[in-house]
Parts: structure tokens; sequence; C-alpha cells
């Protein structure tokens, strides 16, 4: 598993790095546009990871898929049920908010993606992690969207 370290990314992948650096360490990688205009996103579906860079070039965004293997504090954050998620946060005292997305730890940049969260059996298939000079509105949290370009092959 990669540990979640909060405000800074995981291991290897820190916010505020340059594209270029994120590159070398990861290496090859496919990138694409969300939106015309927008930054491109960095795609490396083997570790399931999809990085945002700002316009300095600098990582700003993670979002992970379940083949990151993510956790935090021990804790497997996705590819199990959203609610064995929410049980084992709340025995480690992690607060949570839950959102129309999923939910998010409150005070640590981190948020957990359903596809329906109001069923706590349907596993957790991404996660999303903020730096702390994100210059993404973080107010509203379910605007956050983990899918990979279209001609990837994935299971959601």
């Amino acid at each position: 598993m990669n540990d979640v370290i909060p405000w800074v990314g995981i291991e290897g992948v820190h916010f505020g790095s340059l594209r270029k650096d994120v590159r070398e360490r990861l290496g090859d990688c496919s990138s694409f546009e969300r939106s015309p205009g927008d930054s491109l996103i960095d795609y490396y579906p083997s570790m399931g990871l999809m990085l945002h860079f700002d316009r300095a070039d600098r990582l700003d965004f993670i979002e992970a898929t379940v083949e990151s293997e993510l956790s935090f504090s021990g804790i497997n954050l996705s590819g199990r049920p959203f609610g064995e998620v929410l049980d084992e946060l709340r025995s480690n005292s992690i607060d949570f908010v839950l959102d129309g997305a999923g939910c998010v730890l409150t005070g640590y940049g981190i948020e957990l993606y359903t596809p329906a969260p109001d069923e706590l059996d349907i596993d957790v298939v991404g996660v999303a992690l903020r730096g702390l000079m994100d210059s993404r509105d973080s107010s509203d949290a379910s605007d956050v969207v983990i899918d990979p370009p279209v001609s990837e092959d994935t299971l959601f």
C-alpha cells in the first residue's frame, strides 16, 4: 500500500513537484486534457494515478484509482465497501463529512469517491488528494471526478 501524507502527497509524488521531475521518477504516462484549455493530466494506469499540475507545471492535485492501493493511518482507502472504510475511520478517530460523492476526511485533504454513497456495501473506487496550495475550490468536494480518458479500459 502507498501511504497518504496529508497535504504532502504520497511517497515519490509530492505536491509542488515539477511535472518533469515527477515524470522522471514515475516513468512513462499518457496525458490528456479533461476540458479544452485545461492543463494536461498525466495518467499512470498501472499505478492508478492521475496527476494534475498548475499553470507553473507543479503538482497540485492527485486522483487515485483502486490500483494505487492508497492507505491512510493503516486504513486501505479504496477497493472495499464504503461502509467498512467509514467504520475503520471512525474507530481510528478520523473525522469525515459525508457528501454526494462519498466523504471528505476533515483536515487531511483526502476525499473518497464511491458511485453510490448511500449504499454502504458499494466499494470506494477513487481517492482525491489536495495539497495545501491547491488552487481548486475545495468547498465543494462533490465536484471531484475520478475518471480516466475514454480510450483507457477501466472498470468504472
